[in-house]
């Protein structure tokens, strides 16, 4: 009669015992897969954001490639027009019988054929460009002041270097410019998505280290369980406090 008792007290106690251990280990367990989850989550995020970076880049770099090609081609037609003024320019010296012609010549390549940009670089007045490509019919007082100007505007560029102007490289490859400084902020946005990807992954990797140490703790039947219970225990917290140093993201 006395042995039953000590019998049930004895399992009492141990069955009380598995139950608080397994009930820790089942917590570290939940939060662990929860946190494994979210970490998976987060670096497929980034995986996705960094695709979406270097698709974009490669976009804005090609764009920037085919931008500045068109400004090149567009810079040398514009060397082009302006070598070809000044040899008008140059025949019509000493012969003032062709200067009248000269003018006219050199006067519709540098309004009608040159560039905007090489327009502007070589500091021709707007106002002509304006008023010869406007058609309208000109009184004598504005044809005389038409002809005045054109005359200075030829005498400007026959002692102006288009090629040596860096503000007209400048301008025409100004676009070309911009996109490569995007495609370049938008290469180092996919790289920074890549290294948060991979910082969430070794998080993963931590968690499943927790997951391991702490599933494996519930084979074994003495003290030593609570060790290995333990480090799961220290694996999950390293790993919640890493991931809260990460830069997190939801879209």
């Amino acid at each position: 009669m006395g042995h039953a008792p000590h019998v049930h007290v004895g399992g009492h106690g141990e069955s009380s015992g598995t139950g608080r251990f397994e009930l820790i280990a089942a917590i570290i367990l939940g939060v662990a897969g929860i946190f494994t989850a979210l970490a998976s989550f987060q670096a497929g995020l980034w995986n996705g954001k960094m695709s979406q970076f270097y698709s974009e880049a490669n976009q804005l770099s090609v764009s920037a490639a085919a931008e500045e090609s068109r400004a090149i081609i567009d810079m040398s037609k514009d060397a082009a027009v302006d070598v070809q003024a000044k040899q008008q320019i140059l025949e019509s010296k000493g012969n003032p019988a062709a200067s009248e012609k000269v003018k006219q010549v050199a006067g519709y390549l540098y309004v009608y054929q040159m560039s905007e940009e090489g327009y502007k670089a070589l500091g021709f007045p707007e106002e002509i460009r304006s008023l010869v490509k406007s058609n309208k019919d000109l009184t004598p007082a504005e044809e005389k002041e038409l002809d005045t100007k054109l005359s200075q505007m030829i005498q400007h560029a026959w002692e102006t270097d288009l090629g040596m102007k860096p503000e007209y490289r400048t301008a025409m490859l100004e676009k070309s410019t911009e996109q490569q400084s995007e495609s370049q902020k938008t290469f180092r946005d996919g790289v920074e998505s890549k290294e948060s990807a991979d910082h969430f992954e070794l998080a993963d990797v931590i968690f499943a280290v927790s997951l391991f140490f702490t599933g494996i703790s519930l084979v074994f039947h003495t003290k030593i369980r609570w060790m290995i219970l333990i480090a799961g225990a220290l694996f999950l917290i390293a790993g919640i406090v890493y991931m809260l140093t990460i830069k997190w993201t939801f879209a």
